[in-house]
């Protein structure tokens, strides 16, 4: 039974050992690789090491002997105290250390680290104290009161560790049954038809509890086993180590987090300045852009544009200002990662940059904005948005066109609805007529045909400016006020139609295009042949 427990604590003893050379392998893969000084150990205690060469034996047989001399010790031999005598070995001052008539080994001036200042007597008696505490270990490792006492503690700490997992788990259930009820009442009394973060949130909850769970039975786990370690002779180094590296690291996060905390609360103050003139520059804004203030050489169009702008400034120089006082922000880590962010948006975003800063030349030209009928290039349209990117129109056909800023600065831009208002949204046409028609008279049927068609607006009055003298014809253009620039296409329709139907009316010819010969009769159309004949009767 003994050597069974004697091996069951050894085999917890290599796994922690290996866990624990894992961890501190890489802490020490930058540190300047040193020879091993040979180190005489019992039961994982570190007693004493060798350095010098005594009667021509070399360190690492030193040790190899002192070993075997404390593991042929008998369990009475190991209640006998610790004994040395002083004498001269090999030439220098030095210890026999002796457990009854049995010689352990010797300790001589030149074992001693270079440069230690201690006596030497000290450095002596802590040998001797360390190599008592072990025997006193290995003597304890035997007695059956100490086996049955550990194993007792262990299967205690054990049960302790299943009723706190039990709890762990049972605390994850009644969380994930809290979610599920607030998701469903959620679900019950929603009314928005968009997009819902319920899903989301509800997945991104559930795995952070999971993890939290996780973390807790990892460190109950560790706990235990460092409860477990302390509780046998042989095992008690690994497990004060254990303890002293958990110690260490909460000690660490503890000041690493009151070192932070300065430049912390040094970032939340400049952030909140910062929101508080973001607010500021929100309202003044706001209120140029509603008219309630004036600013010089701000525009109601483009108070918006430039509210966006300032903003932005704003939140630039609040994070500048901030990321120094963040906490790893002078690490190099953070370093690189801002210079490859930096490399990657300066190669990617110059044809975004170019966009953007068109935008801004759309913008504070005012040569358009959202609802006005526009000519940009080959396409007309109404202006549905003026984005960052781009602009959006409308067509007659309620086509969506969608027009990059560069294209737009680089285009001619025909803008029907800015003066609309003011002097009324005008559309022209322009017909061509022999010299037998007398001007009087073609001015008299296109102001005729105007009055007649769809969408006029009366005020300004229509009226007919002769372009051209021409050849063989007179060139009229007539400019008619209409009632929505909006509805400019659907106007020049009317319009064509009703002139069409004024001049067959009065028996006059449309040379328009072009004037070739002049035919023997007039090319009109009698009102008797307007309507077309089908199957039905009239249409």
């Amino acid at each position: 039974m003994s050597k069974l427990l004697n091996s069951l604590i050894w085999v917890i003893l290599a796994a922690a050992c290996g866990t624990l050379h894992a961890q501190s392998a890489p802490q020490d893969s930058g540190a300047i690789e040193r020879p091993a000084v040979p180190t005489v150990t019992l039961l994982d205690r570190s007693i004493a090491s060798f350095r010098a060469t005594l009667a021509g034996v070399p360190p690492e047989a030193r040790r190899e002997r002192a070993e075997a001399n404390l593991a042929s010790l008998t369990r009475a031999e190991l209640a006998l105290p610790v004994q040395w005598v002083s004498n001269r070995l090999d030439g220098e001052d030095g210890v026999a250390f002796r457990i009854g008539n049995r010689l352990v080994f010797s300790y001589v001036e030149h074992d001693r680290e270079p440069g230690d200042t201690t006596a030497f007597d000290a450095d002596v008696r802590q040998i001797a104290e360390r190599l008592q505490q072990a025997m006193t270990a290995r003597r304890d490792q035997m007695r059956w009161p100490v086996l049955i006492r550990g194993v007792a503690l262990t299967l205690l700490a054990s049960a302790l560790l299943g009723l706190l997992s039990w709890a762990i788990a049972r605390l994850r259930a009644w969380a994930y049954a809290s979610m599920q009820r607030i998701i469903e009442a959620h679900l019950l009394s929603r009314t928005s038809r968009g997009f819902d973060w319920t899903g989301s949130a509800y997945q991104l909850a559930r795995q952070l509890v999971q993890l939290f769970a996780l973390f807790l039975f990892m460190v109950l786990l560790y706990l235990w086993l460092i409860f477990v370690l302390e509780q046998f002779p042989a095992s008690q180094p690994m497990g004060a180590r254990l303890g002293a590296m958990l110690f260490g690291l909460l000690t660490r996060i503890a000041l690493s987090c009151i070192q932070a905390l300065p430049g912390i609360i040094t970032a939340i103050v400049i952030l909140l300045i910062t929101r508080a003139v973001h607010a500021m520059v929100n309202n003044i804004f706001e209120a140029a852009q509603r008219g309630r203030l004036e600013l010089p050489g701000m525009h109601r169009e483009t108070a918006g544009a430039t509210r966006r702008v300032v903003v932005l400034l704003v939140w630039t120089l609040g994070f500048v200002f901030a990321y120094p006082y963040l906490p790893g922000s002078q690490s190099d880590v953070f370093k690189g990662l801002s210079v490859l962010f930096g490399f990657m948006i300066t190669l990617g975003s110059a044809g975004i940059v170019n966009q953007l800063m068109s935008g801004m030349v759309v913008v504070y030209s005012r040569a358009l904005k959202r609802g006005d009928f526009v000519t940009l290039g080959e396409n007309t349209g109404t202006v549905m948005s003026l984005d960052t990117l781009s602009v959006k129109l409308v067509n007659v056909r309620n086509e969506e066109i969608t027009i990059p800023n560069a294209v737009v600065v680089a285009s001619p831009i025909v803008n029907y609805s800015r003066h609309a208002t003011d002097r009324g949204a005008l559309v022209a046409t322009t017909v061509t007529i022999g010299y037998d028609t007398p001007w009087r008279q073609v001015h008299a049927m296109l102001l005729a045909a105007a009055s007649r068609m769809r969408h006029v607006a009366m005020v300004p009055a229509p009226f007919v400016l002769q372009r051209a003298l021409s050849d063989y014809y007179v060139e009229y253009e007539l400019m008619v006020a209409i009632d929505d620039p909006a509805l400019r296409p659907q106007a020049l329709s009317s319009l064509h139609a009703e002139i069409q139907d004024e001049f067959n009316r009065n028996g006059v010819q449309i040379m328009s295009p072009h004037f070739m010969a002049q035919p023997a009769e007039p090319v009109v159309v009698k009102p008797g042949q307007w309507r077309c004949q089908d199957q039905g009767g009239t249409a």
